[in-house]
């Protein structure tokens, strides 16, 4: 579980800037998206214990300085 969440946190951090809708990179948010959501959803209970490193890297990137890291943040919040 651990290294499921490390890897899929990485993933969030490494993906693309550029996001745009009509672009693939906007269709590769979509997917990172979708597959973070998967994961926390299987991992149901188990995911608690992770929380406090998703939140912070969700909270850090919502105050990174380029709008695209910021949207790509509050898309996975909500």
């Amino acid at each position: 579980e651990e290294r499921l969440i490390d890897g899929i946190l990485y993933a969030f951090q490494e993906q693309a800037v550029d996001v745009s809708v009509n672009s693939a990179h906007g269709k590769e948010n979509q997917i990172m998206l979708d597959g973070f959501g998967t994961v926390v959803n299987a991992l149901g209970e188990r995911c608690k214990p992770y929380l406090k490193q998703i939140a912070g890297t969700i909270k850090w990137r919502l105050n990174n300085k380029a709008a695209s890291v910021r949207m790509q943040a509050a898309d996975l919040i909500g």
